[in-house]
This record gives C-alpha cells, structure tokens and sequence, in this order.
C-alpha cells in the first residue's frame, strides 16, 4: 500500500498493510532540527527601527504574508516526508501586526476571529505566538469586529483555500497532507470575548450567545469548504473541549449550545465525501459518546498526561471512532529513551492496532519535541506494525 491507501484504510476500520504514522509538525524547532533551514521570525526585526518598521508593513500584506506562511509551513512538509510519515497536517492562520502597549514588545499579532497573539522568541532562537486575550470582551464590541472585519473573513477563507490547494498540488504524491480548518467553533465562540465573560454569558445572555454560535459556524461551514476545495480527502476540526482535569465547560451545555454546529460540520465533509477527525486536548472521555452522536468519523490527540488512555478509549469507543495520536509530548519525545519509544508504540499499537483504525502520532505538536525521537517512533511504527499485528 501507499500512504494514501494505508490511511484510508485505516480510517475505514479495516486493517491495512501496516499501521500509519502521521506527522503533527509545525513548530520551527521541529522543522530546523530536520531540514537544517530556520522559518521567518519577525521578532528578530521589530525592534530595530528601520528593518522593524520595513517587517510590519510587509507583514500586514497579503501576499507576503501568504508567501511567509506557506513557506514555513512547505517545510513543515518536508520535514515529514524525511522522516517517514504517511501524513501531515497542514493549518493555516491570518494575522496581522499591531501596536499594542499591553504586550511585552509593544506590538502584537492579531487574527481574523478578534484574539491577539503575542510573540516571543524561545531559547532555540525560534519564533513562538501564544493565544494572549481578546479584543471583543463585551457585547458592542463583538457587534462592531463582525461589522467592521466583514473582507477580512472573506479573505480568510479565500487565502486558506490557496494555502491548502498550494501544498495539496505540490507534495500529495509524498505524503498525505490532512487539511485542518483551525481554530473550531468553540474556540472562535469564546476566545475573542474571553473565557470568563463567555461562561457568564451563556447564563446571563444566551440569545447573544447563539448569534455568536450561528456567526462563527456559518464562517467555519465557509472555512471548511474552501480548505475541502483543495482537494485534501481528510479533514481535521476541533476545539479543546477539555483540560487536564476534565472538560472545560459542562458537556450537557456545549452540546446545547455547540452541538447542532459540529453536527453540521460532520453532515458537510460527509456530504463531499471525505472524513472528519476531531481534535481535542485535555480529559475528554465525557465527551466521547457525543462525538460519536455528532458524526465524527475519529479524534485526534488523546493527551496522556490528561489521562487519556488509548486502551480505555477504544474500549470506550470500539470501532466508532478511529484514533489518533496519544504518544507524549512532554517527555517521551523529547527526552525518552530509545527503548522508552520503542515500548509506547508497541503498547499504542497493542492498545488501538487490532482491527484497524489507529493512526500512531504524538499527541501535539510542541516545540521542545526532538525530531529524533520522531524518528525513533516511525521506525518502531514500521517494526511493530505490520499487519497482522504480533501480539
């Protein structure tokens, strides 16, 4: 098989030559470890009056923003492929450059979906962008960004059709590249408000609460279909339902407020023919059954240090949902052994493997993972998973 056939196979539940590997990787580190070469980090050049104000300008244009991200992001590809991964995903973000006094460099990113973004560099020297707060936390103003950011949403979705039909055209004869239509509806829903007027206005506003809801879901269903016009046939959505402890807000109440959207969404990828896996962080088993109800054909992530075991999962779950994922990122691939890679992915493969549906990956992305203990992992993939699997 290929690494076209293997996944899909895989994500029919039906048992392919052996069992896939896909790449989560996006993060410059990972992607300088592998090929040598170092994304774009403005950073490096807004503090320096002349470059910095050069940097800005060409930030917030389109075209060389595009040309910036798909760049790096080309990279991230062709890490995957040297190391052996049948599949990658592929995420794309708009952002522009902003002053803001509140940030640390005295300028922040901000996107699309009213969040800012502040930038930093981390002691590899690579640039990291971290979700900081939002910049609609009462009602007027959220009222006022949907107004006023009108061709911004219609540029989004239109540069992230470009973005993901660019890197389908060039490298879907190497690897799979999995289209992820990122951030989801509950995060898009909260982050621009932020997570304590949020919660407080699903009790004390709810109607508000559904218009938000009905925005962000028509501009996701949008989304969705520009990054499914690229051609990928595998899509990735999500939202980070939970986190460490359990779920982030009660499931009973994003399922009335989020559940007729992420039923949508599986009803549209379904209806092009393609399938859709969900991804989560955090301890999610509560909300297992209710990907299963809303169509979701798997999920991705199973953080195992938000106690997410794959055994517990697939017994939960049995074949209803194909699993991705689960492998450490806080430790095991960044600074396990060899024989600590080796044992958790025959333990994964033990876990998920028998019958098909299991894609092995790390659970995230992270920069601080060590690209040779991701290739510690596919070869012990290609050793151990090979079908039919050996106890």
């Amino acid at each position: 098989m290929n690494f076209k056939e293997r996944i899909l196979t895989t994500l029919n539940h039906e048992e392919p030559d052996q069992i896939p590997v896909m790449g989560l990787i996006m993060d410059p580190s990972t992607v300088s470890q592998v090929t040598g070469k170092s994304a774009t980090n403005i950073v490096n050049f807004l503090d320096k009056p002349v470059l910095g104000k050069v940097a800005k300008g060409l930030v917030n244009t389109n075209w060389f923003w595009n040309r910036m991200y798909y760049g790096n992001f080309a990279l991230a590809m062709e890490s995957s492929i040297q190391l052996g991964f049948d599949a990658n995903w592929s995420i794309y973000a708009l952002m522009k450059l902003y002053e803001d006094p509140a940030s640390t460099l005295g300028t922040a990113m901000h996107d699309a979906y009213g969040r800012v973004w502040e930038m930093g560099t981390n002691d590899r020297g690579d640039l990291s962008v971290d979700y900081s707060r939002a910049l609609c936390p009462t009602e007027a103003e959220w009222e006022a960004w949907v107004d006023a950011k009108a061709p911004l949403f219609d540029q989004l979705v239109k540069n992230a059709t470009g973005f993901h039909k660019k890197l389908a055209d060039k490298y879907s004869h190497r690897i799979m590249p999995i289209g992820y239509a990122a951030p989801g509806i509950f995060e898009n829903s909260w982050q621009a408000i932020g997570f304590v007027n949020f919660t407080k206005l699903v009790y004390e506003n709810p109607e508000f609460v559904k218009r938000v809801v009905a925005f962000q879901t028509d501009l996701y269903l949008r989304y969705l279909e520009g990054v499914m016009d690229s051609g990928v046939e595998v899509v990735l959505g999500g939202d980070d339902l939970g986190q460490k402890t359990g779920p982030l807000m009660r499931p009973a109440l994003i399922d009335k407020f989020f559940g007729e959207s992420y039923r949508r969404v599986a009803e549209l990828v379904h209806s092009r023919g393609r399938k859709f896996i969900f991804h989560s962080c955090g301890k999610i088993y509560q909300f297992l059954d209710m990907f299963i109800d809303w169509g979701f054909d798997g999920i991705i992530t199973m953080e195992p240090t938000a106690d997410m075991d794959l055994a517990r999962v697939r017994e939960q779950v049995g074949h209803k949902l194909a699993l991705v994922g689960n492998l450490d990122v806080s430790h095991l691939l960044v600074r396990g052994s060899h024989k600590e890679v080796d044992q958790a992915v025959r333990d994964a493969i033990r876990a998920a493997g028998p019958g098909g549906g299991y894609i092995l990956s790390a659970a995230h992305s992270h920069p601080y993972v060590d690209a040779t203990r991701l290739q510690w992992m596919v070869e012990a993939a290609h050793e151990h998973g090979r079908y039919p699997l050996q106890g």
